[in-house]
């Protein structure tokens, strides 16, 4: 929670940072002749669907940043568990060695861990119960983390809805527009509508394209782990066996 919260602060302070920087520009470009429409001004117009893409953005970018760190390779499958047990159980799966190697496992709170920790919790049922235990919970461990990043994906595919709503109220808003005026239609009014559509769908296609890359890279990830965790608790669970 507390890796989210510093997140969700940095990512807010760098979209504040952009916004600020844009107006900058802007006021340096100096203003012209006749007024026309920043794109700060373009923005505030594509209200609310504007604002509920940068609440969107805020909160995708903070969740891809926190468990892109918080969702490692190594945290999700430490390597070194596996290692520590199989050199407790070097001259054999003894109830000791056992129990040294329960409480290994479950100082690890990860996908590795808690697949080594239920299975050895079924030792005294055989090999079989001790297989079937890891994959119940090997598949409860992936299906978590799956769902943690299952979220990315849903926030990226409203987003390019949203960019969509908020296209389609623009155009919507230019020929209603150009329906209400007599004679010429003012193009700056026209460019008003036209600018909200164009700024609602950049928004939305910049938050889905970020979304979705960190979404696959994620899952990869946690399919990954979920395999190498499946590797290292076969070996563990080969020292029960009874034909060993």
């Amino acid at each position: 929670m507390r890796r989210f919260l510093t997140t969700s602060f940095t990512v807010l302070a760098l979209i504040a940072l952009t916004a600020v920087a844009a107006s900058a520009a802007e006021a340096a470009a100096g203003a012209p002749a006749q007024k026309s429409s920043s794109l700060f001004d373009l923005y505030l117009h594509s209200m609310p669907v504007g604002g509920m893409l940068t609440i969107l953005s805020f909160i995708t970018f903070s969740l891809a940043l926190t468990w892109t760190f918080s969702m490692r390779s190594e945290d999700l499958v430490p390597v070194g568990i596996a290692e520590e047990i199989h050199q407790l159980f070097a001259e054999g799966a003894t109830d000791e060695a056992v129990e040294q190697a329960k409480s290994v496992a479950a100082g690890s709170p990860s996908m590795l861990g808690n697949v080594l920790a239920a299975a050895l919790e079924k030792k005294d049922f055989g090999h079989a119960a001790m297989i079937e235990a890891a994959e119940e919970v090997g598949l409860a461990e992936h299906t978590k983390y799956n769902s943690k990043v299952g979220w990315l994906g849903l926030f990226s595919s409203s987003a390019t809805l949203l960019g969509l709503l908020g296209t389609v109220s623009g155009i919507i808003g230019a020929f209603l527009g150009m329906g209400s005026q007599q004679g010429a239609v003012d193009p700056s009014k026209l460019a008003t509508s036209i600018g909200e559509a164009l700024v609602c769908t950049f928004m939305g296609l910049a938050i889905a394209i970020v979304g979705l890359y960190f979404f696959f890279f994620l899952r990869n990830r946690v399919n990954q782990a979920a395999l190498d965790t499946s590797v290292y608790a076969k070996e563990v669970l080969d020292y029960f066996r009874s034909d060993r």
